[in-house]
This record gives structure tokens, C-alpha cells and sequence, in this order.
């Protein structure tokens, strides 16, 4: 049975035990958690012809991307933080990479920026194609698999243009009154607005972040590191309502309802986060500072503000007399 499902493991298992030219082979493989039984036997058929073909002599060796892809999803992908998030959508993208081999990888990514161009943003193309792109790089970095030719990924305009001021901000928390659990939603859209924290970080405190006297200390953010963040004056009483006792969706929910209410229809909480960064702009503090405070690991994501800083810095030098 070369492909079954391992009910251990809760996945489909690749074998192969055959001798060719007096040669025993043995190779077993978990497949990625997400793929079905047709991803499975599509899986088994090529490969199964691969390594007689190899074992033989009578193709070159070649490899095929899902081959990549399950080596990527079974060494790399646990080490990850968004690690089966990735083994998703590399699962969602099989159906352009299946039976192509490395080298036909610009092909496939050509493929799929045509055909989904018309109803994917382009930061959403680039991410996906940058995940198969990085599970062949790790095959040929540490399987020895032959060098992946180079991709041309969509450009991207990452300047974040969307943001709120303070007034809007009193306004869109004045909106909650009788949607239900408004003191909590309240208080995330004030915590957002003055610290730059992510909706899942506020979630997270009082469980396995901590509220301190003077701010909040950060387990395992977003980009796998700890963070402090210190605490405005103008929150001390929305933190009163930290831990938040409602789910994540349901705060979702209700914050987007009453931004619709009030005609931010635009505006996404995590735009709150935006606001800060360019609030402290505004103020010219140092971007290295506003990379900390909102825990970017690179400061190519601060740059994405670079609009509103350009700005910032033209107003100052008219300061000049």
C-alpha cells in the first residue's frame, strides 16, 4: 500500500519498499496535514514513477514542488508561527504546482499571478507565491534538490494610508451603546488607538501577557519575540476591563459594526494601529522608536509610513526662517 492514511499521525503516509537492480529503496513520508486523498494519490503516482525512473536510470533525476512542499511542511513549517497557516495555503495553491517539477516554478507562479490577478490583491499573490518559493529553497538548501529558478513575484504599494484622529477615535467609542459587551469593545478601541497593539496582543493580556503598573509585557508577538509596550495616561481605565472575557470574532463583530454606524466603512481596528504610528510621526519621533513600540522586526515595515514621515519632514523645514 504505497499511500495510506496514518491515523496516528492523522495524516496521509507516502511509502515506497521495492528492489530495483538488486537495490532495496525504502522511503516513507508524512504528507502535509491539510492535503486530501487526491493530493495523496496525485502525491504517490509521480512520485512512485519518479524514483523507479531514477532507480532505473532511465530519466534524469528531477524533483517535483510537492515533494518541496511536503519536505517544507514536515521540517519547516512546526518551527514557524503561522506554520500551519502556510501549510493551508500552499495546500490551496496544489492545484498549479501539481506534477510540475522545480524547474518549472517561474511557469506555475506565472500561472497563477495571471489567473488570479483579477481577484486577488497583489500583497495577497506575493505571499503565497512566497511560501512555495520558500519551501523550494529549503528543499535545495537542505535536500539537496536542484536550485529553484527565480520568480517574478506582483509590486506591492505598502504605504499604509488608512488611519483615524482623535476625534474619530472618541466618536467610534461612543458608538457601542447598545450593541452589547461596549464597555470591553470601548476599551480595545482606546487601548489600539494610544499603545499600537495588534487586536490578538490586547486579547492576550491577563492570559499569557501581563498587565504591569506602567504597561503592558508581551509573550510571543506576532514575530515570535516578546514586547513591552508602555502605557498612555489616557488608558488607565480601559485597561480595568483587561482580561477581556469575549471571544476575538465577537469583539470583531461588534467593532465593525460600529464603524459602519458611524461611516468608517474603510477603517479596519488594525488601522488603529496605523493611527498611532503615524500620530508619533506627526510628532517627529524617531522611526527606530516607532518600529519598537509596534514591534515590526524589520524596519522596512515601519517605512511603509514613509508617506506621512516625507510629510512630517517637509512641514519641519518650512519651520526655517
Amino acid at each position: 500500500m504505497p499511500v495510506y492514511y496514518d491515523k496516528r499521525n492523522k495524516r496521509w503516509r507516502f511509502t515506497f519498499n521495492q528492489v530495483i537492480n538488486r537495490n532495496r529503496i525504502r522511503i516513507t513520508k508524512l504528507l502535509p496535514k491539510t492535503w486530501n486523498r487526491n493530493q495523496a494519490k496525485e502525491f504517490d503516482q509521480k512520485e512512485t514513477a519518479r524514483l523507479f525512473g531514477a532507480a532505473t536510470g532511465t530519466i534524469k533525476q528531477k524533483h517535483l514542488i510537492s515533494q518541496a512542499v511536503v519536505l517544507y511542511c514536515q521540517y519547516k513549517c512546526p518551527d514557524l508561527k503561522g506554520g500551519l497557516e502556510i501549510e493551508k495555503e500552499l495546500a490551496r495553491l496544489f492545484g498549479y504546482y501539481e506534477g510540475k517539477y522545480i524547474e518549472e516554478l517561474a511557469d506555475v507562479a506565472r500561472d497563477y499571478r495571471e489567473a488570479e490577478q483579477s481577484r486577488v490583491k497583489p500583497a495577497t499573490i506575493k505571499n503565497k507565491l512566497s511560501y512555495l518559493r520558500a519551501a523550494c529553497n529549503y528543499a535545495h538548501k537542505f535536500h539537496k534538490f536542484e536550485a529553484p529558478p527565480p520568480i517574478e513575484l506582483p509590486k506591492v504599494k505598502n504605504e499604509r494610508q488608512s488611519f483615524i484622529d482623535r476625534r474619530e477615535m472618541i466618536m467610534l467609542s461612543r458608538s457601542f451603546r447598545g450593541l452589547g459587551a461596549e464597555r470591553e469593545a470601548r476599551a480595545l478601541v482606546r487601548i489600539a488607538f494610544y499603545s499600537g497593539m495588534r487586536l490578538g496582543e490586547m486579547m492576550s493580556i491577563g492570559r499569557k501577557s501581563a498587565l504591569l503598573d506602567d504597561g503592558f509585557n508581551l509573550i510571543d508577538t506576532k514575530n515570535g519575540e516578546d514586547r513591552y509596550v508602555p502605557m498612555h495616561p489616557k488608558i488607565t481605565t480601559a485597561v480595568k476591563y483587561l482580561p477581556i472575557s469575549y471571544s476575538k470574532k465577537w469583539m470583531q463583530v461588534l467593532i465593525r459594526r460600529a464603524m459602519d454606524n458611524v461611516g468608517l466603512k474603510e477603517i479596519r481596528l488594525h488601522d488603529l494601529r496605523h493611527s498611532t504610528a503615524t500620530s508619533l510621526i506627526n510628532s517627529e519621533k524617531d522611526l527606530y522608536l516607532v518600529k519598537d513600540l509596534l514591534g515590526h522586526k524589520d524596519i522596512r515595515t515601519t517605512q511603509r509610513y514613509s508617506h506621512v514621515l516625507k510629510k512630517t519632514l517637509q512641514d519641519f523645514v518650512r519651520k526655517i526662517k
